[in-house]
């Protein structure tokens, strides 16, 4: 028996819940991933995992064994990296995930030149909104808007943008152009909405101690900005988006500022990924290019977070 590939195996086990995701990431199959915990709870003599046809989760002595695993393979990745790194550079492959909107507009632009700079890591992107484990999707690095996963974590703020409110520039020649906040009528405003529930995204306005808020009314909702932007552009009303996703049409006048003066809220963007002994290099390279590229402040170094 591999004792290395068995220990790995278990760790992949326990952290993903799923014999057949473990089998996915290790590239091996099911089959294998099943004999190698036997072999293992044979050599051990105890039980490690408790398994049914719903789920597979550690025993008591599972669980301890699975943290002295975790501590095992850190060290061993932290030995072979820091060998591999002197020898050639950042190379392999990073699994990137980002929401839909953010991947089209600001993450497809920087990874292009990231691509450029280093030839030698391939990022394969998914664009999902949904926010679930990293570690059950085999995610190396996930852009997140708001809280994360529970689990030690690192986050590393790589983006702030603001909200701003356009139209298409036929729609306001129609309906004429606001000069204040309490000027737009909310029947005019297409909405956000984040789930078939209905949850909203409000209109925040400040300018001193000035303070409005807009619920929208219009007859068009999404849960995709990139259809929301696209639905302004064909005149349907006005919008609430962040400035970073609107910038190009608003450049190529497809889109026209609204109340430009006045403060709206603000969006961080973080980096987050696996807190470990050691982080590779191809992770490490690829978050430190997305700060730079984004031009963060020198406060961005990264942080172990327990998300909410």
């Amino acid at each position: 028996m591999d004792r290395l590939l068995a220990m790995e195996a278990f760790v992949r086990v326990v952290d993903t819940g799923s014999m057949s995701e473990a089998a996915m990431q290790l590239g091996i199959a099911n089959a294998s991933v099943t004999n190698l915990i036997r072999k293992l709870e044979a050599q051990l003599g105890v039980t490690l995992l408790q398994r049914s046809t719903r789920y597979v989760r550690p025993t008591d002595e599972g669980a301890l064994y699975h943290e002295r695993c975790r501590v095992i393979l850190d060290q061993i990745a932290e030995a072979d990296a820091s060998v591999a790194d002197r020898q050639t550079g950042p190379r392999g492959t990073v699994r990137l995930e980002t929401p839909i909107a953010v991947g089209h507009l600001i993450m497809g632009p920087a990874l292009a030149a990231f691509s450029l700079k280093h030839p030698h890591v391939r990022v394969v992107t998914t664009l999902n909104n949904e926010v679930a484990s990293l570690v059950k999707r085999g995610v190396d690095v996930a852009i997140r808007m708001h809280a994360v996963e529970s689990g030690d974590l690192v986050a590393r703020l790589i983006y702030r943008a603001n909200y701003v409110v356009c139209a298409a520039p036929s729609f306001l020649a129609q309906h004429g152009t606001p000069k204040d906040p309490a000027a737009i009528e909310p029947r005019a405003c297409l909405g956000f909405a984040g789930s078939p529930s209905g949850h909203l995204r409000i209109w925040r306005f400040r300018q001193g101690a000035r303070r409005h808020e807009i619920a929208p009314e219009g007859n068009l909702f999404f849960n995709s900005t990139d259809a929301l932007m696209q639905a302004a552009i064909h005149g349907a009303g006005m919008i609430y988006v962040l400035d970073a996703l609107a910038e190009q049409y608003v450049r190529r006048g497809e889109l026209a500022r609204i109340v430009p003066d006045w403060d709206t809220d603000e969006q961080t963007f973080y980096a987050v990924y696996l807190k470990t002994a050691v982080t590779p290099l191809k992770v490490r390279v690829l978050v430190d290019f997305l700060a730079s590229h984004f031009a963060m402040p020198a406060d961005t170094t990264p942080v172990p977070i327990r998300a909410r």
